[in-house]
């Protein structure tokens, strides 16, 4: 799942970290991390060793640049691409935020994304 994720996400912005990005990462890139969802359970509460169920994630993005501009164009192309996956239905949380995060020196968009796979 994390790994598809990735590979959906590379294909518009190909500089893709999850959790953190490399200090010296080329800009634009993206960082894409979870930050909750559903978790599969049998009804013992024992985890789920079956892969092919419907698994709900929820995904922070976000798209870092030295540009002003590069985030607000990159976020909905991502967010289209991201739909256009077979294997996976989105639904953005609200709007995309955008931000400057100043000790960098970086522009970023930021969008929070349920992400259902199955």
């Amino acid at each position: 799942m994390d790994e598809a994720l990735h590979t959906a996400i590379a294909v518009v912005i190909p500089n893709c970290y999850g959790t953190v990005a490399p200090a010296n990462a080329p800009t634009p890139y993206v960082i894409w991390q979870r930050f909750g969802g559903e978790g599969r359970e049998y009804l013992d509460n024992e985890d789920s060793q079956v892969e092919t169920v419907q698994v709900q994630i929820q995904v922070q993005v976000q798209i870092f640049s030295t540009g002003i501009m590069a985030p607000k164009t990159l976020m909905p192309l991502l967010i289209s691409a991201l739909r256009q996956h077979p294997d996976s239905m989105i639904r953005p949380s609200g709007r995309w935020r955008d931000d400057c995060d100043h000790d960098m020196c970086l522009f970023v968009a930021d969008q929070d994304i349920e992400v259902s796979f199955g």
